[in-house]
């Protein structure tokens, strides 16, 4: 998952660079049952075995969202943790309901995150 994020960062092809990184987070994390809470639950807890890895990812989805601010395409208040709770939000709903349900949440945030 690092890599292709690092990979994401260094080409940042456009708007949509953001919504990839989401969308492969999410099957990533609903591979396995019960990873979607873990994480969310490790980016606080420093004692956590996955706190470092939450922090990375979170760096990811905000040097994504940074450059989504620059091109205009994503709000300024938009954060590196609101991505990263959309993720989990998506990979647990992914997890309980389906693929579709997933998908239409990261589309209906995705595009709130839009500026008006």
């Amino acid at each position: 998952m690092f890599a292709y994020g690092d990979r994401l960062v260094a080409e940042l092809e456009g708007p949509e660079t953001l919504s990839s990184w989401v969308n492969a987070v999410i099957e990533h994390a609903a591979t396995y049952s019960g990873l979607a809470d873990m994480l969310m639950n490790g980016l606080d807890d420093e004692a956590s075995e996955l706190h470092a890895s939450c922090l990375r990812m979170t760096g990811i989805g905000e040097r994504l969202l940074a450059e989504a601010r620059e091109r205009g395409v994503v709000r300024p208040e938009v954060t590196g943790v609101d991505v990263f709770a959309l993720i989990n939000a998506a990979a647990w709903i992914r997890e309980q309901s389906s693929r579709e349900d997933a998908g239409r949440l990261v589309r209906f945030t995705i595009d709130g995150f839009s500026p008006r």
